[in-house]
């Protein structure tokens, strides 16, 4: 599997994950009713609806929503000793050249030369 296609199933892989998701709409509403009324507070409430930019207000939901699911998937694209593997791929050490196979869900282990400096890169 190469670093394309390991990405694209992590990123596959989080957004999909319940948890994940719950907690992205979580933050997206909290933190978006929180910049609709620091943005628009005084439309809301003296309830003039027609003033209301609807795209702004969309959007401050959408952009927290984003981030944290960009966090998530960044999070989980990392190759830490220790981490476990979002999707299955080829790791291959960055100090001694080791390839080694990880299984979905697997965690990442120490490579067998390198040990403590142990530095994984997906292929």
């Amino acid at each position: 599997m190469g670093r394309f296609s390991f990405a694209k199933s992590v990123i596959i892989e989080t957004i999909c994950d319940s948890y994940t998701l719950k907690k992205a709409v979580k933050i997206s509403i909290l933190v978006g009713t929180l910049l609709n009324i620091i943005n628009q507070g005084d439309f809301i409430l003296q309830m003039e609806f027609e003033k209301l930019n609807y795209f702004k207000l969309i959007l401050t939901y959408f952009v927290p929503f984003l981030v944290s699911a960009y966090t998530a998937i960044n999070i989980n694209m990392r190759l830490k000793v220790g981490h476990k593997l979002m999707a299955a791929t080829t790791l291959t050490c960055k100090g001694c050249k080791k390839s080694l196979f990880v299984e979905k869900f697997a965690s990442i282990p120490e490579c067998e030369n390198c040990k403590d400096s142990t530095s994984w890169t997906a292929n």
